[in-house]
């Protein structure tokens, strides 16, 4: 981490010693919740006998249901309020949850989520210490809603290194990175018996995702280029290549299968199957979106893509990943700046780095305690 956090606070509201139980909220987005499990983590190591939640949205779910340092998972049902939002179910499930949110009697709150819909649940919970970053380092003014502030040791790093800043005030100074997840036996034998059925190897394929969600649009590379990166990731490495994708995005992937030899993913159930996929590729290649933080957790080697957003900040936290940016062009057009020469020596460069002995060597996975 650079630097320490600064904490504002009152002296008497954060005993350490005194803390029984915890609720962490990052709401959204999937690549956001990735990066708070390090978080989790240290808050387990932290506080071993105490009871810690994590207050997630239904889309990100699958990430922390079951997580192994976690004791209760709260799932805020967006998706389904969202589209019934007049109906007198959807008003008596509204109550029925502030409740159950304020049944957990916790004594700390940890808001990474900073902005005002996680404000927003802050203030409905009724915990006595929340604990979130100050002014400057959140929107639409949610730092209202907490009454600890801690200000970030750098304007520029990595969200994750971020939020472990946020624990400063437990007294959790500087803590080691470790990714988890939850156990993911079905999705362990759901991806097994679909390379099987294929009759790949087990490990050993690169996995592209070209989609982003659909607020992100401008930070999808061409459909096009990665049909030709698959082309030659193909032809001139020998690796088989597989496209997974996203809600509403199929018809993208099948657009590079057809441009390429590369085959379609299996339809992922959940975020967990997406993490399997991931756990046995040899190389991962996709935008600034969800998938790429995933891949951080299992310890995937990564090709990231980036054009309107700050790698220093939304790069991953991953000691086997490469950026690939062009500077100048913003939007949609930095992302078409990005060569097919450029995301393929990447990708190249990543293989020879991490399978330096031969091509279809599986990494060592070491670097991730995931235990799935």
């Amino acid at each position: 981490m650079v630097g320490s956090a600064t904490v504002r606070t009152i002296p008497w509201m954060v005993d350490p010693a005194g803390i029984r139980s915890l609720l962490l909220m990052r709401l959204s987005a999937i690549g956001d919740v990735a990066n708070t499990l390090p978080a989790v983590s240290a808050v387990r190591e932290a506080f071993p006998r105490a009871r810690i939640g994590f207050l997630v949205e239904d889309k990100a779910k699958d990430l922390v249901l079951g997580h192994p340092d976690l004791d209760e998972v709260l799932v805020f049902p967006r998706r389904r309020w969202a589209a019934r939002p007049f109906s007198p179910g959807t008003w008596s499930e509204v109550a029925g949850y502030i409740r159950s949110l304020r049944a957990g009697r916790f004594d700390v709150l940890l808001d990474f989520q900073g902005n005002r819909k996680g404000g927003l649940h802050a203030a409905l919970s009724r915990i006595p210490v929340r604990i979130g970053f100050t002014r400057a380092h959140v929107k639409e003014g949610s730092q209202r809603f907490t009454n600890v502030h801690v200000t970030p040791p750098a304007v520029r790093m990595l969200r994750a290194r971020k939020f472990l800043s946020l624990l400063a005030p437990l007294g959790i100074a500087d803590p080691g990175v470790v990714w988890k997840l939850p156990p993911r036996d079905d999705s362990r034998r759901a991806v097994g018996e679909f390379l099987q059925g294929l009759g790949w190897a087990e490990r050993g394929y690169v996995l592209l995702h070209p989609g982003t969600s659909a607020r992100g649009e401008e930070k999808r590379w061409p459909a096009e280029r990665f049909g030709a990166l698959a082309g030659r990731i193909d032809g001139e490495l020998g690796r088989r290549v597989l496209v997974a994708w996203g809600p509403g995005e199929r018809a993208i992937a099948d657009a590079i299968v057809r441009s390429s030899l590369a085959r379609p993913a299996m339809e992922t159930r959940s975020l967990l199957d997406l993490a399997e996929l991931l756990s046995r590729a040899a190389v991962y290649v996709g935008a600034d979106s969800g998938p790429l933080h995933v891949a951080s957790a299992v310890g995937c080697p990564s090709v990231a893509l980036f054009g309107p957003k700050d790698p220093a900040i939304y790069a991953p936290l991953n000691p086997r990943s490469r950026v690939v940016r062009r500077p100048g062009p913003d939007g949609s057009a930095a992302m078409a700046s990005i060569s097919v020469d450029d995301a393929f020596a990447a990708a190249r460069g990543l293989l020879e780095e991490t399978e330096p002995t031969r091509p279809g060597a599986a990494r060592d996975p070491a670097r991730s305690a995931d235990p799935a």
